[in-house]
């Protein structure tokens, strides 16, 4: 089984990760992207590599999720901001709500999210219905 691509989602998850792992808040937490950042991730299951981290760091630095602390290089001493602990937090909860669900809500909100396909359905389902009335009856006469 393929391993599933890093995405900012998950940079920032590390984040928040590394903030309760040492017991601080956001502003006393730097990760640098580096070899053992990227190693991090894998370590969650996701496939990326150093570029692919640096290129999801650019859209998370563009995104005001993360922010430098300190001159020097663009992927050193990185800093989560409140918008990408927001970010983080936001999804943890939606994906909370979404586990609690129960089994009638799980396949109404399935159909609410497919219901062009199954109109489209229907609509199939209908047209054969009829094809097939029209062609075991015209046939008789």
């Amino acid at each position: 089984m393929s391993k599933a691509p890093a995405t900012e989602f998950d940079l920032l998850r590390l984040f928040v990760d590394e903030m309760e792992r040492q017991g601080s808040n956001r502003k006393l937490v730097r990760l640098d992207i580096d070899d053992s950042f990227v190693g991090q991730l894998m370590a969650l299951g996701l496939e990326t590599t150093i570029a692919q981290a640096q290129r999801l760091a650019d859209r998370c630095l563009a995104n005001e999720w993360l922010e430098h602390t300190v001159m020097g290089g663009k992927y050193i001493s990185l800093s989560l901001t409140a918008a990408g602990f927001g970010v983080v937090r936001s999804r943890q909860l939606r994906k909370q709500q979404l586990d609690g669900r129960g089994f009638l809500k799980k396949v109404s909100d399935y159909i609410e999210d497919h219901k062009g396909l199954f109109v489209a359905l229907g609509v199939v389902i209908a047209l054969a219905g009829l094809l097939a009335k029209l062609f075991t009856t015209g046939g008789g006469s």
